[in-house]
């Protein structure tokens, strides 16, 4: 594994920067004042070849408390932190809230560097390392190596970079499908160049000409160089210490906290639902809506922190919690964060984000929505993507919109999706040109919905041949493009039919009473008599007198079986007439070109009334086709 990032951690004046430089040859102080006063106010960066031939890079953080939100922009990303910790003076208070702080980001690997040996004679350094062993109890540092060096004499700095060069060969493999993360932790111009960017490359990969975005702010640029460690190189991967040079962005448009991805691969981030852990020294509990500093990446943002179970949360507790940001952040699905109190400043607690902006929910739903919290984070993209439908997020979506809040590939998302609809948790439709994943409650609540629409719709009309479709969507507040997908899977399994525009239950059929076929058979005497010059549904109604209701079901269903043929919304016809007047516009264009609806009426001998709405229905079935005053033949005249 040759992308490895290592990370010093200590109190002050315990000697980071000093063994940085006994070990690269580089001092990582690069600031005035810092090379005055001696500490490291900001983050220094070096980078290390190891004997093995594998390059890392090394990030030198601040130790002093006024600066420790320095060190939390410096710790996120680190593989192997170097726990410093001087043999003249022991554990001290930063070394313990350093050392919170790396347990709360989830840093799994860790040397204990005992500095300074030279200063102290070989009873006090045991008596040094037995109080750190004690320290560590129960952290990830226990049982980590700890080991004694000298960056005045060197002594044991060999014997340190072969540790690191053993333990940073074990680290876990890099994601590098996700699309790229880098935490800006500077940004500054260089003349004759432009504004560049330095960060760790959290994950995947960036390549020059690429495309990118600054989140949370939305700024779009192109990358038009990349360094690594201090090289030019075309691409830069996951765990590699890089600097991009951006295009039309100006350094001061670029704050600390910020984060370079994707195009459209996050999100401003102004809610977010996450696990929390109010640490056991924390020196009160934690109240309901208290506002705190919450640490990032490399940023730092002022919040409200909501409990969503109780009023306060007491030391060594954890819980659920939604955080309100008084700015807009860039964190995602899984992301590690740092909560410092406001006032004392000091670190109290952090966790990891679950659901970025989720939907606001009743306090009814508490028990759902824990359910769902403690879901997400024991679990993988699949619980996330549970949550989001059911919960925290839309009922349904397309996959493509989930990357932004997840921090993951479309093609990640839409394998954990397959794998839901595999198990039977959720459904993933076609919808429109694209894929969509439905919450399972959903769709079985909205095809029960259907069921009961069109159940009701058949008893009320049982001479219909089923329910138009839009107005199914409709009564189900389903855009069209939904409601297609969820009416093509209806089908599927069974349980509706669709003809046409029609939609009915499967294995409806009309009923006809006797009195409605009495009915029919008059309608069809009526409209069989009067041919071209058809009854009206007025005085159709009046000869039905009482009935009228009943008359238009049966004369609708007369129309869905085709006995009588609608022209428009006022005239009705039999079918044999309007075939009858197709067959004289056959015979009609074998000899001419062109008709007019005075030929046409005086063909039909009726009037205008009947052979003008007859004439345009015929264009609308394509049997002739309009040109201004008059009518060719249409393409399906001799069908």
């Amino acid at each position: 594994m040759s992308n490895v990032i290592i990370g010093t951690a200590g109190h002050i004046d315990h000697g980071k920067t000093t063994l940085i430089k006994a070990m690269t040859g580089i001092n990582t102080d690069r600031l005035k004042e810092e090379k005055e006063r001696g500490i490291t106010i900001d983050l220094g960066f070096a980078h290390l070849l190891l004997p093995s031939g594998r390059k890392v890079g090394i990030v030198d953080v601040p130790g002093h408390e006024k600066f420790v939100k320095n060190m939390l922009a410096g710790a996120g990303g680190i593989d192997l932190v170097l726990l410093v910790v001087a043999a003249d003076e022991g554990i001290m208070p930063q070394t313990r809230e350093h050392l919170n702080i790396l347990q709360l980001l989830n840093i799994k690997k860790g040397i204990v560097v005992v500095t300074k040996k030279d200063l102290v004679d070989g009873e006090w350094l045991e008596m040094v390392k037995e109080d750190i062993e004690k320290e560590l109890k129960g952290t990830f540092l226990e049982n980590s190596p700890i080991m004694p060096v000298s960056a005045v004499t060197g002594e044991g700095i060999k014997e340190l970079i072969e540790v690191i060069d053993r333990m940073t060969a074990e680290t876990r493999e890099k994601d590098l499908d996700s699309p790229f993360r880098l935490p800006i932790d500077r940004a500054f111009s260089i003349p004759g160049i432009g504004t560049v960017v330095t960060g760790s490359l959290v994950c995947g990969s960036i390549h020059v000409g690429e495309t990118v975005e600054v989140f949370p702010k939305g700024f779009i640029s192109k990358v038009r160089s990349i360094e690594v460690h201090g090289e030019s190189k075309q691409s830069a991967y996951a765990g590699q210490r890089t600097a991009i040079n951006l295009s039309d962005i100006k350094p001061e448009d670029i704050s600390r906290g910020d984060v370079v991805s994707k195009v459209k691969a996050m999100m401003p981030v102004n809610r977010a639902a996450a696990s929390f852990k109010l640490l056991k020294d924390a020196p009160r509990p934690l109240k309901n809506r208290e506002r705190v500093r919450f640490h990032a990446g490399t940023g730092e943002v002022m919040a409200r922190v909501n409990l969503i179970d109780g009023d306060e949360l007491l030391p060594g507790k954890e819980a659920f919690v939604v955080f309100d940001f008084e700015e807009p952040v860039a964190v995602i699905y899984k992301e590690h964060y740092v909560v410092r109190s406001y006032s004392p400043i000091t670190t109290i607690g952090g966790g990891q984000i679950l659901f970025v902006n989720p939907a606001k929910f009743r306090r009814s739903m508490k028990d759902k929505v824990l359910e769902a919290l403690q879901r997400a984070k024991e679990g993988d993209l699949e619980e996330f993507i549970l949550g989001f439908v059911s919960v925290f997020g839309s009922s349904h979506l397309p996959l493509k919109d989930l990357v932004p809040y997840t921090g993951k590939s479309f093609e990640k998302i839409k394998e954990a999706a397959q794998g839901l609809s595999e198990k039977g948790k959720a459904l993933v439709l076609r919808v429109g040109p694209e894929d969509e994943v439905f919450d399972k409650k959903f769709y079985e609540e909205k095809s029960a919905e259907a069921k009961k629409i069109l159940e009701n719709y058949h008893k009320k009309f049982p001479l219909s041949e089923g329910m138009a479709k839009e107005e199914l969507r409709s009564r189900l507040n389903l855009t069209g493009k939904v409601f297609e997908a969820m009416l093509t899977m209806w089908m599927n399994e069974g349980l509706v039919e669709s003809k046409g525009t029609i939609v009915h239950l499967k294995g409806f059929t009309p009923k006809v009473s006797g009195r409605q076929k009495e009915i029919a058979e008059k309608l069809l005497r009526k409209f069989k008599e009067k041919g071209w010059a058809p009854p009206s549904l007025d005085e159709l109604m009046v000869s039905f007198t009482g009935e009228a209701g009943e008359v238009k079901e049966v004369l609708n269903w007369l129309v869905s079986r085709g006995d009588i043929i609608k022209i428009n919304e006022e005239i009705y016809m039999a079918r044999e007439w309007v075939e009858k007047a197709r067959e004289l516009l056959q015979k009609f264009f074998n000899e001419n070109s062109e008709l007019t609806v005075a030929q046409f009426r005086d063909m039909l001998g009726t009037t205008r009334k009947y052979a003008l709405p007859l004439l345009e229905y015929m264009d609308g079935i394509k049997v002739t086709r309009r040109l201004k005053d008059t009518r060719v033949a249409g393409i399906r005249l001799y069908e």
